[in-house]
């Protein structure tokens, strides 16, 4: 998989940390992807992309741009 080309990817959250930085709020998100072999992902995430309540072991929709995580939105429960 080539996280260089703008795609969004299916992922399990491994970590979610809320950041404020100059009172702007981010979120540090860490997912694991579900390509065999690729390394977990942390990515800062703009308060606005991201829900604020993500739990470890959540399956969410990242969207990727230049191998960055742009965007995090929960997947549909089954």
């Amino acid at each position: 998989m080539n996280l260089l080309l703008p795609q969004t990817r299916e992922a399990t959250v491994l970590a979610s940390r809320a950041v404020d930085i100059h009172g702007d709020r981010f979120f540090d998100v860490t997912l694991r992807f579900d390509e065999p072999g690729l390394e977990p992902v942390t990515s800062r995430v703009s308060a606005t992309e991201c829900p604020p309540d993500l739990a470890e072991g959540e399956r969410v929709s990242a969207r990727l741009v230049l191998g960055i995580v742009t965007r995090v939105s929960r997947l549909p429960r089954e």
